[in-house]
Order: C-alpha cells, then structure tokens, then sequence
C-alpha cells in the first residue's frame, strides 16, 4: 500500500511538474538549488521571486502565504518591512483594507524595532492611502503632508498624485491657517500643482474666497474623483463635506447675509442655496437662521471662549461628583 501512495503521489508531482507554467517552474527549481547549494539569502529571494510571481498574476492567496513564507526565513528588520510592505500593497490593490490594517499594523512594530528614514516615510504614505480608503482625510493629509518632501513610495502611486491627495484631503479637513502654512507655502506642492489639472484654482480660489472660481474647478475636481481608485466610493460623501466648508467660510465674513448676495457669491440659485442650507442647520453642520420673509441669513457663529467655559463647568462638575462619591467610601 505504502508502495501505491508513494507511485500515486509521484504521478500527482509529475502532473502538477508538466502543467506548470515555465517562469514558475524555472523559480521553483531555483529555490531548490538555492536550498541545497547556497546560502539562507538567496533562498528568502528566490521564494520572494515566487510571492511577485503571484502578486503579477493576482493570485492573493498564494501570494501572500509565500510572502508570509519569506517573512519567517528573514533575519534583517528592513527586509521584513518591504516584506510587511508589500503585503500592504495586496491588500491595496484587492481593496481588502482588513489585510492593509493588520500589515500596517505589523510595520509600526517593525520600525519600532529599527528601519530607516525611507522606510518610516514610506509607511507613512501606505497609512495616508488606508486613512483615505476608510474616509478619514484628516489623518490622510497629515500623514500625506508629513511625507511630500521626501516622497520615494512610486510603487504604489506617482508623486503627482501624492500631491492631488494631499490638496484634497488637506481643504477639506484642516483649518485655513493649516492650509496657508503646510499646503499653499509649500515648495513641493507649489512645483507641482500646475501640473495637475484644475487642483490649483481649486486650492487659491478657496483660500482666495473666490467662490464662483472654486465651484468651477470644484466641478472638474468632481469629475476626477468619481473615477480615482480610492476617493470614488466616497465622492457623495467629499462634495457634501466641501460645501460644508465653503459655506461656514462665507458665513463667518458676516453677521447677516441676503440669500440672493451669497448664491450669486457661489454662482448658483438662492432657491438651491436655501435647500441646502436648510439641510445643513437643521443637521447641525452649519450654525445660522434665514429668514425666509426677509430673505436674509442670520450667521450665529459659536462663542470660543464661552464654549471653552461651558466645557470646564461641566468637566468641574463631574469632577467634584466623583469626589464626593468617594468621600463616601474613603474616610477623608
């Protein structure tokens, strides 16, 4: 019996050996030569040569277990984080963000360990692209930000469109000082941005408070979002947040406002402006009233210093009420 198990699974091996493809055969063998004539390196890179093998013919799973294969034969910090890394860029390119978080995850510790520069810097730019992937652009843009002067991740996206995705997700979630500082003073981005279609008037006419000349850019902006890889799930969700932003900008200029001054500001309809302001007051996103008789917007902008007021009361009160609940079991 011991002898047809052994004749059987050599007719498997020798099925699976004809029917394999040529590029993986000639890498299997070389990692059977380098297991046997050379040394623990050329083994982890020929078993690396077989996990991009995979990764080109989009075979996830193998590709990652033979990754995972490689992760555990490597001794150096640095060669376990291109490896972590490029499982990162699976999980990227198959949008499976379960898979980009626990890697990402396993990169932190990583560099914790050790790494260089390039590394951490790469990493940052592999954080950015998640943060956008599960909508959160303010941490996508610090970490977009934190990484542009000394950008070298090209494998997973080309400079200028590390630009882009700073200048998008940077208007919509930091305040206009930020933005003047990091965004609009920087040389990097300023080298760049006329190349990049439409993102430079949308940049200065925001900043600019040139309304009518953002909403122009905005709508080509729009037009690329809806097709980009990683913003076009969550183009309903940016265009909402952007005129969220505009519109409190154009609000805090004033007291009052008629609604014919600031849609003709913006280049649309009152009626239109009226809709949507009305949807964002009632959702509490935008603190005003209109007057609808008068046509008039009444801009009601909250107190700082009083909200940081409220904010101390309430945070004392809480504060004593524990104290005094612990006086009860604790003879002070």
């Amino acid at each position: 019996r011991g002898i047809k198990d052994k004749l059987s699974e050599q007719k498997v091996w020798t099925f699976l050996n004809f029917n394999m493809d040529p590029k993986l055969k000639e890498i299997e063998d070389k990692i059977v030569d380098a297991r046997e004539n050379l040394g623990d390196t050329e083994v982890v890179n020929a078993i690396l040569e077989k996990a991009e093998y995979y990764t080109e013919k989009e075979d996830k799973e193998n590709a990652e277990k033979t990754y995972l294969e490689a992760l555990e034969k490597t001794v150096g910090i640095g060669k376990k984080i291109d490896i972590v890394l490029a499982l990162v860029r699976i999980g990227c390119n198959t949008d499976d963000r379960v898979m980009m978080k626990k890697y990402i995850d396993q990169s932190v510790k990583f560099l914790e360990e050790g790494g260089d520069w390039e590394r951490r810097n790469k990493l940052k730019v592999y954080q950015a692209v998640y943060a956008v992937m599960i909508r959160d652009f303010k941490e996508a843009a610090t970490l977009f930000l934190d990484s542009i002067a000394t950008f070298t991740s090209y494998e997973i996206m080309s400079y200028k469109d590390c630009v882009f995705y700073t200048v998008i997700t940077s208007v919509v979630s930091l305040d206009r000082p930020t933005i003047k500082e990091r965004v609009i003073n920087s040389t990097e981005i300023l080298t760049n941005i006329r190349e990049i279609e439409n993102l430079k008037p949308y940049l200065e006419c925001l900043y600019k408070c040139d309304y009518n000349g953002f909403f122009k850019a905005f709508v080509e902006i729009i037009e690329r979002l809806k097709t980009d890889k990683y913003l076009a799930e969550h183009t309903r969700y940016y265009i909402r947040e952007m005129r969220i932003v505009v519109y409190k900008q154009f609000l805090e200029a004033y007291k009052s406002v008629t609604l014919e001054n600031m849609a003709s500001a913006f280049g649309i309809s009152a009626d239109f402006l009226d809709k949507e302001l009305s949807e964002f007051i009632s959702s509490g996103r935008i603190n005003c009233k209109i007057d609808k008789v008068v046509g008039v917007i009444e801009s009601s902008q909250p107190d700082e210093r009083n909200l940081l007021y409220q904010k101390a009361v309430k945070q004392g009160d809480f504060l004593l009420n524990r104290i005094h609940k612990l006086s009860k079991v604790i003879d002070i």
